[in-house]
């Protein structure tokens, strides 16, 4: 049974560093909790006891969550490539963020209409299916937990093409893909914004991005626009749209820290109170990633804020403005609603005063960041450049921090330089 515990975690930490938890919790307990309720116990610690339907689209190999059934879709028969019949079945489920179908197979099928009704409750452990909309239960029993959600089937509305006034929040690097006629593309992934809030952007021609960066404005012609698994909207672009830089950004709303509501995606902004280091974990692919642990209030609310994978590594500061786009809110082990960011969600840090600056120096990846330095003084900026790197980075300076609008990197004259050592070491002779 515990084996079912860790697949709802393995993407966060490996076995033995479950195994290790679920010791440590058999001691902190006295040795009063068994094997089981002490790995119930880690499960909830890592804040995966169960999740809401929009949270699915997590990258654990298994689930567990809530859900009231909607509709049944009925048992039916069909037959497989080898000649056997087989049955096949769906329930329909649903909280108050969004919808899901299970997916029952032969025995389990033919048992659902005499198990369960419309209207049930149930909790279910499984995993995801053929499709990301699709759950396969591997476990699923009644509960009396109250659930107020829509009892009507959503339908999924076809994408349509729209002109569009965006702010470019994040993109990632381009990604190969190959299609369906076997020919191989590129594709990007990001975030935008409008004044209806945040989007998931897809781009089939990385081309029509050229130009364009993380924090422009753009106006986007023939964009298809869909809703996304579990909610929220995506934002495709491909060869019949067209994109170009726009003058104005559109006001992407931003909700009040004292107005958040667990288990909803959001936008908020406030200033950092509290910073704690990045800790460390191993994930279940062996790879290690992070986990930081902040503060911030914008006035009304002072809250906690989580930051996974690579925001945990970003370089912050006490005192400064961050925004965070399509973050994630939920009710932390204190109590306490946090705000949680991570894959799929952006972080900026807003300037205060700021002046235009042009550094030349070199570029250091040190404990507390990346930082520009040289006599003058050190800087701290977000850059891919590597450690060593001599550059001219020209952007806007607010306090310790350049925001960087261009960099050139210098090319150092190797043979001018092994000549100018040649003719020092020739002065001692």
């Amino acid at each position: 049974m515990v084996r079912y515990h860790y697949a709802l975690v393995d993407d966060l930490i490996s076995r033995e560093e479950f195994d290790r938890l679920i010791e440590k919790k058999i001691a902190d307990c006295g040795n009063l909790a068994d094997e089981t309720t002490a790995a119930l116990l880690v499960v909830k610690d890592l804040g995966r006891s169960h999740v809401k339907i929009r949270g699915l689209r997590g990258k654990s190999s298994l689930f567990c969550f809530y859900a009231k059934i909607i509709a049944f879709s009925g048992v039916r028969e069909f037959d497989r490539p080898e000649g056997e019949k087989g049955l096949v079945a769906r329930l329909t489920v649903a909280d108050e963020t969004g919808q899901v179908e299970l997916v029952f197979w032969d025995e389990q099928a033919a048992a659902l209409e005499e198990t369960f009704e419309i209207g049930d409750v149930v909790e279910i452990i499984g995993r995801h299916g053929k499709s990301i909309r699709e759950i396969m239960p591997l476990n699923l029993r009644k509960t009396c937990v109250d659930i107020d959600c829509v009892m009507e089937v959503k339908e999924r509305k076809a994408p349509e093409r729209t002109d569009l006034h965006l702010l470019v929040i994040s993109l990632a690097e381009p990604r190969p893909f190959t299609r369906r006629d076997g020919t191989s593309g590129e594709m990007v992934s990001g975030l935008v914004g409008d004044t209806n809030g945040t989007a998931r952007f897809i781009c089939w021609e990385p081309a029509l991005l050229s130009g364009i960066s993380p924090g422009m404005a753009v106006s986007v012609t023939g964009a298809l626009t869909k809703e996304g698994d579990y909610g929220g909207r995506e934002i495709v672009c491909d060869e019949e749209t067209f994109i170009a830089q726009a003058d104005t950004s559109p006001d992407i709303p931003v909700t009040a820290l004292d107005h958040i509501a667990p288990e909803t995606s959001c936008t908020v902004r406030g200033t950092i109170t509290k910073i704690l280091p990045a800790k460390p974990f191993t994930k279940r692919d062996g790879t290690t990633s992070f986990v930081r642990n902040l503060r911030f209030s914008d006035g009304t609310a002072d809250v906690p804020l989580v930051l996974w994978d690579v925001e945990a590594k970003r370089t912050l500061l006490p005192g400064e403005t961050i925004i965070l786009y399509n973050a994630y809110t939920k009710v932390g082990r204190s109590g306490e609603i946090e705000v949680s960011l991570g894959r799929g969600g952006a972080l900026t840090v807003i300037p205060d005063k700021e002046e235009p600056v042009r550094i030349e120096g070199w570029i250091l990846h040190v404990p507390e960041g990346i930082v520009i330095t040289n006599r003058e003084g050190s800087w701290l900026v977000e850059t891919r450049l590597p450690h060593g790197s001599h550059v001219i980075m020209t952007g806007r300076a607010s306090g310790k921090r350049v925001f960087c609008e261009s960099e050139e990197v210098v090319k150092e004259d190797l043979e001018g330089l092994k000549n100018a050592v040649s003719s020092f070491i020739r002065s001692f002779s």
